[in-house]
């Protein structure tokens, strides 16, 4: 029986062929677990690509490329570094997420952008420290033991930290410390009479404005005041050097508003020396009055002696 111009042998013919290609098109390519591709209704593998039903798995040093015109890239270079490189286009590469975890070394990177914040998260204080330098000259890391502090050390070489800017403003209740651990003051050097307890500066300025005070009333008795204070020479114990100044324990229960007790009560801290040329000044001038008083009356004194 014929259809059309095909005869019955000829659509015999053509169905035995259809169904020969159509064989030949489903038939997988390549090996076991190697992902399959289809060409033009042919079918091959690619030997670098396998999937064993859990893990899908990329042959060493091929690259999985991205973009039309392959702009991008990711690649396990076995045969240079042993790395995984990702590799961005001209405009880099963005990873976003609410947590982005690197569990290792970051490194190479020139300069490196954070679009948000960035946290270490590690406790074990320099051994999680965030390091600086070729070997590791300098570090950032936080000491949750003693201190629960973030730790910024310098170079050992006399180079120290340097912090550079316009200004530089420390937002805290208490201060810094300077080879202090315990800072009570904007700013708390150690106990030494060497020069790490020492601070040098051209001129000091003090807040002492109208605006800032009130209950001003002039000093009494000045002279009486001084008078109960005494000047002494001494030597500091950690070093030996000869100094010169006051007693604070003595000067406390004189004047007990510029000195600074310990918490037992009975040892001074520190005493505030600049609020003592308070009393000087003002004894100056009583001394001024009684010399005043004492020329005039030797004057008078003379001037009937030589009548």
């Amino acid at each position: 029986m014929a259809i059309g111009k095909y005869s019955h042998g000829k659509l015999v013919s053509i169905i035995k062929a259809n169904s020969t290609d159509e064989s030949s098109q489903t038939s997988p390519g390549g090996s076991d677990e190697q992902i399959q591709f289809n060409k033009r209704g042919t079918f091959g593998a690619i030997s670098t690509f396998t999937f064993d039903g859990t893990d899908m798995k990329v042959a060493d040093d091929i690259k999985l490329k991205f973009g039309t015109n392959s702009d991008s890239h990711i690649e396990y270079n076995e045969d240079g570094d042993d790395f995984l490189v990702i590799s961005g286009s001209s405009q880099g590469i963005v990873l976003s997420g609410s947590t982005i975890q690197i569990d290792g070394t970051l490194e190479g990177a020139s300069p490196l952008k954070i679009g948000g914040a960035l946290q270490f998260v590690g406790e074990e204080g320099s051994a999680t420290a965030f390091n600086f330098g070729p070997n590791n000259e300098a570090k950032i890391f936080f000491d949750r033991t003693p201190t629960n502090a973030l730790i910024i050390s310098g170079s050992a070489d006399n180079g120290g930290v340097t912090i550079s800017g316009s200004a530089v403003n420390i937002d805290s209740f208490v201060g810094i410390g300077v080879g202090e651990g315990n800072a009570t003051h904007a700013i708390t050097l150690p106990e030494n009479s060497n020069a790490s307890g020492q601070v040098k500066a051209n001129a000091y300025l003090t807040y002492s404005s109208i605006r800032y005070k009130k209950d001003v009333e002039p000093l009494e008795d000045p002279i009486g005041t001084l008078n109960k204070l005494d000047g002494v020479s001494y030597v500091w114990k950690d070093t030996g050097k000869k100094d010169y100044g006051f007693i604070a324990e003595e000067v406390g229960k004189v004047l007990p508003d510029i000195v600074e007790f310990a918490q037992d009560s009975e040892y001074a801290n520190s005493m505030d020396y600049i609020r003592i040329i308070s009393f000087l000044v003002e004894g100056v001038k009583v001394q001024d009055k009684k010399i005043q008083s004492l020329e005039k009356k030797l004057d008078l004194l003379i001037e009937k002696l030589d009548k």
